[in-house]
C-alpha cells in the first residue's frame, strides 16, 4: 500500500509531540467551522480575515471617539451609550436592517421626540408630584416611554434598539435644545460614514 504523503499538520505534530498537536488541533479547530460548530471560542471568520475584523474595529474606535468628543463632554452617559451601541451596530453588522440609515435616523429622531415629550410633560404641576411621591410612577412612565418607541418604531419601520438609550437619557433629563442638536448632529454623522464606507463593510457575526 502506497504511504500517505506526510501533510503539514502530520510534519508539525512529529517534530512537536504533544505541543504540535495541540497546535494542530487548534489550527484545525479554526480552519474548519464545522468542528465547533456549537462551541466554537473564535468566531471561524476571524481565522480566515483578521484584517477585517482588526480594520472594522479600528473605524469603529475612530467613530466612538468621536462620539465621546460630541457627547461625552455633557455628561450624559446614557446618550453616549446609545449612540456608541449604533457604532458597533453598525460596524458588526452593517448588513443588517437595524443599521440602515433609515433606522439609524429614524430610530434616533423618534427617540428625540418621545423622550423630549415625555420631560417635558413630567414637570408638569400634577404630574411632577405624582413622579416626586414614589419612585413607581416614575419608573412606569420610563417603561411606557420605552414600549412606546417600540410601538413606533415598529409601525415606521425604523427599528433601532440602540434608541432606546437616546429615549431614556432624553426622558431623565430637562429638555434642552443644545442636547437635541448633539444628538441629531451625531446620527447624522454616523449616516455619512454609513453612505460613505458601508459598501465596504462586511457583517462580523
Amino acid at each position: 500500500m502506497a504511504k500517505r504523503p506526510e501533510s503539514a499538520t502530520d510534519a508539525l505534530e512529529t517534530q512537536r509531540g504533544p505541543l504540535g498537536r495541540w497546535l494542530s488541533f487548534c489550527l484545525s479547530a479554526l480552519s474548519h467551522p464545522g468542528v465547533f460548530a456549537r462551541q466554537h471560542i473564535l468566531d471561524p471568520g476571524f481565522a480566515r480575515n483578521p484584517r477585517r475584523y482588526v480594520t472594522q474595529a479600528g473605524l469603529a474606535t475612530v467613530a466612538i471617539l468621536i462620539i465621546f468628543v460630541f457627547v461625552g463632554s455633557l455628561s450624559n452617559a446614557a446618550l453616549a451609550a446609545g449612540l456608541a451601541a449604533s457604532v458597533v451596530t453598525l460596524f458588526l453588522h452593517p448588513a443588517s436592517r437595524v443599521a440602515s440609515t433609515r433606522a439609524l435616523c429614524g430610530g434616533h429622531i423618534l427617540a428625540l421626540f418621545i423622550g423630549s415629550g415625555f420631560a417635558l410633560l413630567s414637570v408638569v404641576g400634577p404630574v411632577e408630584g405624582l413622579m416626586l411621591a414614589a419612585p413607581l410612577p416614575s419608573d412606569l412612565g420610563l417603561a411606557l416611554v420605552v414600549a412606546m418607541l417600540i410601538f413606533v418604531m415598529a409601525v415606521t419601520d425604523t427599528e433601532h434598539p440602540p434608541a432606546a438609550g437616546t429615549v431614556l437619557a432624553m426622558a431623565t433629563r430637562p429638555s434642552d435644545i443644545k442636547i437635541v442638536a448633539v444628538i441629531i448632529a451625531a446620527v447624522l454623522l454616523l449616516a455619512v460614514v454609513r453612505r460613505l464606507i458601508g459598501h465596504r463593510l462586511h457583517d462580523l457575526a
